[in-house]
């Protein structure tokens, strides 16, 4: 039979399957085995209909039905969405009894019973109450009562308990029963919502929960359950325990309901009290933000960043017993407030000298109560800040508001009694356009004469040897002192890894006289210039008895009687530093050191070539022809004692003997100076044979035919001196 044939029979009728091993069927046909439907759609609509409804022509349009006048006890409750015919004990209820309809008969197939967790999905049962603080009570004889809500979820018959959690209260509010079945007391099943009826006490966990209240939809599915449900109790009017002698009473955190459906409709948003001496201008933006009162964004939006200053005084607290700040009793003190229109905050700053301004703050940004109105009241602080039914009450008289503020008005901050006495311009310019005031009202009040201040006594010498005296002097400064930069960062970017190392012996003192071992001692002293840092180091001799290593630690060094501490400049050949409280005297460096010297001038003026010569022939010019005369003289002095003389040339030593001659007048040439004169002067090496003896130049004392030379002809070129001179000068 072909293929398209046999197919055209139709689809429900037997196929034959050729038999096959991989198809592991017997012999016999396939029947076809649709898979069950129940959500179909009929003229276009999803739903679980019948088999026969199919292709059933649509409903004809009929008139919508008519009702008679039906009591509102019968209206649908929000739970029979879920099952219309849900009633007590399962017994369905007619409902519409009263109701025509021309809608056609629904179909009479029975529906399968849905589950309680779907029928009763998210409903929930909420009762308020209290119970009894049995600790408080026990503690102190009296009794105190703590709110409470009961919620009893209809899907799966759980309790859940919780206390409403209130600002300051100083108790564990929260939840108090997790969510779970609760078994009544004598065992005999779990709690139903008949067992938390209004006025009922269910004993959950051997604690009683007194039962008072509920909302309008537990009333009313209780009422359909044809359950009795009582008014609502009022709530007790106890209040809490006395406090121990010696301590403030503290707001009363429980009061009596002033409505029967306080505890689930009371309106706990406490209007702000204002002032209607003092009403904005019709228009103005001030009068536009108090229309929008409501919409605390928008206050913000349209008022952040205007803040009013106001300079204040305040005299102390004398005239307050027990005040804050008893120790300035009397004495004046200047302050800032700033007051924060975006929401109302205040900020009060007091004026201190530099040093301390860290710790200006009198008030941080908060909203400032105003003094209560009730005898003997404060401004809701003490053991615990005032409950919103304290406030609610009246127990607190509200907050300071922008128009409290004006030149002459005081302002108790907390029992500190501020006096404003003047503003700046911008808050000026707010009154004027916000109140329509004149600039009168804006007339400075003189201030008062302030005491006069001390001198600052100069910081004590550090003397305790610990730490630095950068780090001490912060504790004279500031009350808590602020850490210092340990290093200079431009400092140590520029002179990372340069170090000036000198060689340096021990010297006599008032103090102390060096002995023969202080004077065969040498050592090597360093300075870092990256952090101004020192470091002494006495190389170990072998069997000198000394042990060596170091003999000061890197440390910055500061001198003797002195705050001051030795700078790179301090450091040149020839000066004495005090390290330890021993003398040194540097009297050399390396070559590394000097060039390094050399290359910063500016830092090391002796180290500038230039300068030096030019410091050296003033000199000799200020002493005139004797100077020269003398110089000559001690040059030919020098060259005799080198072989006879003859070679005309100077060593180190001899060089240095020159310069340093009596009556040169340049005997004001340190050290540093002739070291710089000699390592710019052109160097040679000595010709023996040009001397008047040159076989005893070996035997003259010094002298090396290798060492390093200058002619004197180079020197008195140098310092402008010529042999011989013509006139007189």
């Amino acid at each position: 039979m072909p293929v398209d044939a046999h197919w055209s029979q139709g689809p429900n009728l037997g196929v034959s399957i050729p038999i096959a091993p991989v198809l592991g069927l017997g012999e016999g046909t396939a029947v076809t085995r649709p898979r069950s439907q129940h959500m179909t759609f009929v003229n276009g609509m999803p739903g679980p209909f019948p088999s026969e409804a199919k292709g059933m022509a649509p409903p004809t349009r009929v008139p919508a039905p008519t009702y008679d006048a039906v009591p509102s006890s019968i209206t649908p409750a929000p739970w029979e969405r879920h099952d219309p015919k849900w009633g007590a004990g399962g017994v369905a209820r007619n409902v519409t009894a009263n109701v025509t309809s021309t809608a056609p008969p629904a179909s009479t197939k029975q529906l399968k019973p849905q589950p309680a967790w779907l029928k009763f999905d998210s409903m929930q049962l909420h009762f308020g109450g209290y119970f009894e603080d049995l600790e408080v009570t026990k503690r102190t004889g009296e009794l105190r009562v703590r709110r409470c809500v009961v919620t009893y979820h209809l899907e799966d018959g759980s309790i859940d308990i919780r206390e409403p959690r209130s600002n300051n209260s100083g108790l564990e509010q929260g939840r108090i029963l997790h969510r779970m079945r609760v078994m009544k007391p004598d065992g005999s099943g779990v709690m139903t919502p008949s067992d938390l009826n209004v006025g009922s006490v269910p004993v959950i966990f051997k604690r009683e929960y007194h039962i008072l209240a509920c909302d309008e939809f537990t009333r009313k599915f209780l009422e359909r359950e044809e359950l009795t449900v009582p008014a609502e109790l009022p709530f007790p009017e106890q209040r809490d325990p006395t406090p121990p002698q010696g301590q403030f009473k503290s707001a009363p955190s429980i009061v009596k309901a002033p409505e029967s459906s306080a505890l689930f409709s009371m309106d706990l948003n406490v209007l702000g009290l204002h002032d209607d001496l003092k009403k904005p201008l019709p228009g103005s933006q001030s009068h536009q933000s108090d229309l929008l009162k409501e919409s605390a964004g928008r206050q913000f939006l349209s008022l952040d960043g205007n803040v009013l200053r106001f300079f204040c005084t305040s005299s102390g607290n004398a005239q307050i017993k027990n005040g804050d700040d008893t120790r300035t009793d009397g004495k004046l003190k200047a302050f800032t407030l700033h007051y924060f229109l975006a929401d109302d905050t205040v900020e009060v700053l007091e004026v201190l000298p530099s040093g301390v301004e860290d710790y200006s703050k009198v008030l941080r940004r908060q909203r400032l109560p105003k003094k209560s109105t009730h005898a003997g009241g404060g401004f809701g602080v003490g053991i615990r800040p005032a409950s919103q039914d304290t406030i609610k009450r009246g127990g607190v008289a509200g907050n300071v508001t922008w128009r409290d503020l004006s030149i002459g008005a005081e302002v108790n901050v907390f029992g500190k009694i501020l006096t404003i006495h003047d503003c700046d311009a911008h808050t000026q310019t707010w009154y004027k356009q916000e109140l329509g005031v004149s600039d009168t009202e804006f007339e400075p009040l003189p201030m008062p004469q302030a005491p006069v201040r001390k001198p600052r006594a100069p910081p004590p010498v550090h003397t305790s040897g610990i730490g630095s005296d950068v780090d001490s002097l912060q504790y004279c400064l500031r009350l808590v002192p602020k850490a210092q930069p340990t290093m200079d960062f431009d400092s140590w970017r520029l002179n990372s890894g340069s170090v000036l190392r000198f060689t340096g012996t021990f010297v006599d003192t008032l103090n102390r006289k060096i002995d023969e071992i202080d004077a065969t001692r040498t050592f090597v002293v360093s300075f870092y210039l990256e952090d101004n840092t020192v470091a002494v180091y006495e190389p170990p001799v072998p069997n000198s008895g000394l042990p060596g290593g170091p003999f000061y630690k890197r440390n910055a060094l500061k001198k003797v009687n002195s705050l001051s501490y030795y700078s790179a400049s301090d450091f040149v050949v020839g000066a004495v530093v005090t390290i330890s409280g021993r003398a040194l005297r540097l009297n050399g460096a390396d070559d590394a050191t000097f060039s390094l010297m050399e290359s910063r001038p500016n830092e090391f003026p002796k180290s500038d070539f230039v300068g030096v010569v030019s410091v050296a022939q003033n000199l000799l010019e200020n002493g005139g022809r004797a100077a020269r005369d003398a110089l000559r003289k001690a040059a030919a002095v020098e060259d005799m004692k080198l072989a006879g003389g003859g070679a005309m040339a100077l060593s180190r030593d001899a060089f240095v003997e020159v310069m340093t001659a009596t009556h040169t007048n340049l005997e004001s040439l340190d050290a540093q100076s002739l070291v710089t004169l000699w390592r710019h002067l052109p160097k040679s090496k000595i010709d023996v044979q040009k001397t008047r003896v040159p076989e005893s130049f070996k035997s003259v004392k010094g002298a090396d035919a290798n060492a390093e030379y200058v002619d004197v002809d180079a020197v008195f070129s140098l310092l402008n001196v010529p042999w011989v001179e013509t006139k007189d000068e």
